[in-house]
C-alpha cells in the first residue's frame, strides 16, 4: 500500500510492474483474439461524466474505461505504474517527481505532457468536491515535457492513493475547451472512446486504436446498458443476451451461480454500506443519540437482508486495506447490539421519548433498498422513528453534497490509504465532513497520519482515529458486501477489483468459435 515502499522502491516503482503492460498469452494459453462487441449492463445510469465534478459510484466505476491515472492500484493494493513510469520523492518529503510515458495518445490524437498533468490538478484543486484529498498539494509544476512535480506544503502520506482514487484520472485541456465540461462527454488517454451516450438506455465506447498499453484493448466496442430492474440483468444473462454484469443484488448470486454458460466471480470489497448521520440535525448533534444508534443496530442482521449474507462486518478500514486493520475483538465490541445501553443513552441526552427523522434511500442501490427497512425496524425498538424516503439518484447527490438529510444510506468505492479513506469524509474543517461533525482530537490525528511517512508510526496513529471514528459515531459502518460479476463463459480475461471500478474491461475478449 501507499507509503509502504521505501525511496529506492518509490523510485524504481515502474520496474516489475511496468511488464503488466503489454499483454501475451492468458493464463490458460490462449492467445487473446481480438474484435467483436462486448456487452454489460448494471442498474443505474451515471449521473454524469466528468471525472473531477462528479461525486458518484456510477461515474468513478465508468471513468477508467475513458480515463487513465498516474498511478493505479492494482488487486492486492498496491501502487503501479499507469500514465507515470516511475516516481521518486526527494530526501524532505516535500516533492514528488513523476516521470511521464512518452507516446501517450488521448482520443483526439494529442500527445500526453506535463501540461495535461499541470491542467488536470489544477482544475481539480479550484472545483473537484475531492480537492480535499489533495489539500497537503501546494501546487504542481511541469519539469519538462514528461516529467511533473507534486510539491506539498508537509510531508503527504496519502498522496499515491489520491492520485489512484476516485478524482485522478487525468483530462485534456482541450476536451474542456470543447465540451465546457466533461459531464456528457469525454475526452482522454483510456482504452475506450465515447461514441455515443443515450442517457438511461445505453453508452456505446469504442477501442482507443493508439492506447499506450500495447495490444490493449482486445475488443472493438463495449455496450454499457442501463436495465434498471435486475431481475431482467438474470434473465439477459441466462439467455446470452448480455456477457457481463456487476450485480448489486447479492442474492441474485445464488440465482446463477450454478448456470454452466456463465463464470461467477465474487471477492471482498474496499467500498462499504454504511449509514450516514447528519450531525448537524436536532438530537443528532449529540454524540449520545449518534452512539444509541451504534448500539441500536444489529449489523449483522442488515447483512443478511441487504446483501443476502455475501459480505463482511468491518471496521472502518476494510479487508482489501490489510496493512490498516484493527484487530476483530478491537472492533465487534462496538457491532453486538444492545437496545438498552441505547436506551439509556438516549435517555441521558433528554430524548426518552425517541423522535422522528428521514432516513433516505437511493431506489436504484437494493443494498439500501432492503437494508434500509431493517435499520428503521431496529432504530424504532428504541423509540427512534426513521422515515423512509426514496430519492432519485440525481437529487440524492445534491443534497447530500449540501448536507440536506439527517439520515441516509451511503455507499463507497472504498480507499486504497487511511488518509484518503478518512481525512476528506470526516476532517471537520479541511476535509468535505460528510457528516457535519466535529471531534478536535481526531482533525489532530488525521493531520498527524497525513504528514506521517514512517509505517508503524502511521499504523499507530490510524489505530486509534478508527477507535475513535467507533466510540464517535459519524456514520455506521455497516457491512462490506462481496464484489460479484458474471460473465458469459466464453468471456476471458475479465478480472474484479476491489474498488469495483470497471478497470477489467480493458483485458477482456471473448472466445468465439
Amino acid at each position: 500500500m501507499t507509503m509502504h515502499l521505501s525511496r529506492r522502491e518509490l523510485l524504481t516503482a515502474g520496474g516489475a510492474a511496468l511488464a503488466a503492460l503489454s499483454v501475451g498469452r492468458a493464463a490458460h494459453g490462449q492467445a487473446p483474439k481480438s474484435g467483436s462487441t462486448f456487452v454489460s449492463a448494471q442498474t443505474t445510469e451515471a449521473t454524469g461524466l466528468d471525472p473531477q465534478l462528479v461525486p458518484a459510484f456510477s461515474r468513478s466505476r465508468r471513468s477508467p474505461m475513458m480515463y487513465n491515472q498516474l498511478v493505479r492500484f492494482d488487486a492486492e493494493m498496491n501502487p503501479v505504474p499507469e500514465l507515470a513510469e516511475s516516481w521518486q520523492v526527494s530526501p524532505d518529503g516535500l516533492t514528488w517527481t513523476f516521470k511521464l510515458r512518452e507516446g501517450v495518445r488521448f482520443h483526439d490524437g494529442q500527445e500526453l505532457s506535463s501540461a495535461d498533468v499541470k491542467f488536470t490538478f489544477d482544475r481539480l484543486f479550484e472545483r473537484s468536491p475531492g480537492k480535499s484529498d489533495f489539500i497537503a498539494v501546494d501546487r504542481v509544476e511541469p519539469a519538462g515535457r514528461y516529467a511533473v512535480k507534486f510539491v506539498t506544503k508537509e510531508p503527504f502520506a496519502g498522496l499515491l492513493a489520491a492520485l489512484g482514487g476516485f478524482w485522478g484520472f487525468v483530462i485534456s485541456e482541450a476536451g474542456i475547451k470543447k465540451h465546457g465540461d466533461l459531464n456528457k462527454a469525454a475526452l482522454g488517454t483510456g482504452p475506450f472512446r465515447l461514441e455515443d451516450w443515450k442517457v438511461e438506455q445505453q453508452m456505446v465506447l469504442k477501442r482507443h486504436p493508439q492506447y499506450f498499453k500495447k495490444g490493449l484493448p482486445h475488443v472493438d466496442e463495449v455496450i454499457l446498458r442501463i436495465i434498471p430492474d435486475e431481475a431482467n440483468i438474470v434473465a439477459a444473462l441466462r439467455t446470452g443476451q448480455i456477457h457481463h454484469a456487476f450485480l448489486e443484488d447479492n442474492k441474485n448470486f445464488n440465482l446463477l451461480k450454478d448456470e454452466k454458460t456463465l463464470t461467477g466471480y465474487r471477492s471482498s470489497r474496499l467500498g462499504y454500506d454504511f449509514l450516514n448521520i447528519n450531525a448537524s440535525r436536532g438530537p443528532l448533534k449529540d454524540v449520545r443519540v449518534r452512539q444509541a444508534i451504534s448500539w441500536a443496530v444489529d449489523r449483522s442482521q442488515v447483512l443478511r437482508v441487504a446483501a443476502a449474507g455475501f459480505g463482511r462486518l468491518t471496521a472502518p478500514a476494510t479487508a482489501p486495506m490489510r496493512q490498516w486493520q484493527l484487530t476483530e475483538e478491537q472492533w465487534m465490541r462496538y457491532y453486538k447490539p444492545d437496545p438498552d445501553r441505547a436506551r439509556k443513552l438516549l435517555a441521558d441526552a433528554g430524548h426518552a421519548g425517541g423522535f422522528t427523522v428521514k432516513l433516505g434511500v437511493i431506489p436504484t442501490f437494493p443494498t439500501m433498498v432492503l437494508g434500509a427497512p431493517v435499520v428503521a425496524a431496529q432504530l424504532k425498538r428504541i423509540g427512534i422513528t426513521a422515515e423512509i424516503e426514496n430519492v432519485e439518484y440525481a437529487v440524492w447527490i445534491k443534497r447530500w453534497l449540501a448536507r440536506d438529510f439527517d439520515l441516509t444510506m451511503n455507499t463507497t468505492p472504498g480507499y486504497a490509504d487511511p488518509d484518503t479513506a478518512f481525512f476528506r469524509a470526516l476532517h471537520s474543517t479541511k476535509g468535505q465532513n460528510w457528516n457535519s461533525w466535529s471531534v478536535p482530537e481526531l482533525d489532530g490525528l488525521l493531520e498527524e497520519g497525513r504528514r506521517t511517512l514512517d509505517p508503524k508510526k502511521r499504523k499507530e496513529i490510524y489505530d486509534r482515529v478508527q477507535i475513535l471514528i467507533l466510540e464517535n459515531v459519524p456514520h455506521l459502518w455497516l457491512f462490506s458486501a462481496d464484489t460479484i460479476d458474471f460473465t458469459q463463459a466464453t468471456v476471458k480475461g475479465f478480472k474484479q477489483h476491489p474498488m469495483t471500478l470497471l478497470y477489467g474491461f480493458e483485458g477482456v475478449w471473448l472466445d468465439r468459435a
